[in-house]
């Protein structure tokens, strides 16, 4: 059953899509998977947002506890001057946290709102009255409100992490981008942040998932990708050479593969990805699917883009046969005299992806032959 409904966004007029462990966006160029994407993106990171406001608000309330355990009782009078400013730094700092904007639909809303902002520049370059229903919420943009059927404490869709890839060249770049807050796309940005650190956890079932994760991908790259400081190495049994000497495509396998080891990728996280098969030979994307596949088992969700006959194709006979096709979701964006709509895809309809991803080939090279 399709789980989100999209109206008056950008092309799309009233469609709806199917979002599972796997789900994966086909069509023509322009026809806005990466919108469709990224905005699924940014619902998935307001509530991480609004985590990170509560994670800091507790950390004033412990410094309140540790520097002043019995505040109630504290004379002003009594402090010297040293303790009295700490003691008011620490309550104004305090004051600008409102615990009750946390689980306020609007403050989501804006969140939401502000994420998106960043991502596309200008959010009326989506539409100026679009509507979204993921999951029973229902974000409208006209009335610019948030909607809910459900109680307040599940009105987030809660994740570990969410990474976004638009290029595995990020590997390359990362030492060379302008990290100055708010100067960088908000997708961007938060993957550099990820990139910039080790999410070290102990877990022994993660653990093995990393190892057998890590030895699947250094299988099909002969190596690893390595943190050295502000860039990245890609290290062989035989030389260790720097990032940007390494092809695009061992970036691309590599970067899902430090993502795993350096644990940023793990349980309960969704891993957006644009198009990966841009930089990949057909063996290769195969390969890339199988990756994918090793990540949703191990609980990772997975959502990407494709135009990629090899991967749609791949992806749907490896989900049959080895039963987890319920699973997978393949919607099919297809415009039509400026209209978009979405198809999602069964065994009854899987002739018009071929159709929309194979067709213009057929027909170029029949012009030539």
């Amino acid at each position: 059953m399709p789980n989100l409904n999209l109206k008056n966004f950008a092309k799309i007029k009233d469609s709806d899509f199917d979002i599972k462990d796997i789900t994966v966006f086909a069509g023509k160029p322009g026809s806005g998977k990466s919108y469709v994407m990224k905005t699924l993106y940014a619902i998935y990171e307001a509530p991480n947002k609004v985590k990170d406001e509560a994670q800091l608000l507790s950390k004033q309330l412990d410094i309140i506890n540790n520097k002043f355990p019995n505040i109630d009782e504290i004379n002003p009078n009594k402090l010297n001057n040293n303790e009295l400013k700490e003691l008011k730094k620490i309550i104004n700092e305090f004051q600008k946290l409102d615990i009750t904007k946390m689980v306020n639909s609007k403050h989501f809303y804006d969140l939401y709102k502000n994420i998106l902002t960043s991502i596309f520049g200008n959010i009326n370059q989506i539409s100026n009255n679009f509507i979204i229903n993921y999951e029973d919420v229902i974000l409208d943009y006209s009335k610019d409100k948030l909607v809910t059927n459900l109680k307040d404490d599940k009105l987030f869709i809660k994740s570990e992490s969410n990474i976004f890839v638009e290029t595995p060249l990020i590997l390359e770049f990362k030492k060379f981008m302008n990290r100055e807050e708010g100067k960088t796309p908000y997708h961007i940005e938060s993957l550099l942040k990820i990139l910039d650190k080790d999410y070290s956890f102990t877990d022994e079932e993660q653990d093995e998932f990393i190892k057998s994760f890590v030895e699947k991908s250094k299988s099909i790259i002969n190596g690893s990708i390595e943190d050295s400081g502000d860039s990245f190495v890609y290290k062989t049994d035989k030389q260790d050479f720097d990032i940007i000497n390494a092809s695009s495509g061992i970036k691309s396998i590599g970067l899902l593969q430090y993502l795993v080891t350096n644990k940023a990728l793990k349980k309960g996280s969704i891993l957006f990805w644009e198009e990966p098969e841009v930089h990949l030979h057909p063996t290769w994307q195969l390969k890339m699917i199988d990756l994918f596949v090793e990540l949703m088992d191990a609980g990772v969700k997975v959502i990407f883009s494709t135009h990629s006959p090899f991967m749609t194709d791949y992806l749907n006979a490896k989900s049959k046969k080895e039963n987890f096709r319920n699973k997978v979701s393949f919607n099919l964006l297809n415009e039509e005299n400026g209209i978009v709509k979405n198809t999602i895809l069964d065994d009854n309809s899987w002739d018009k992806l071929q159709s929309e991803l194979l067709d213009p080939l057929e027909e170029v090279m029949w012009e030539y032959i």
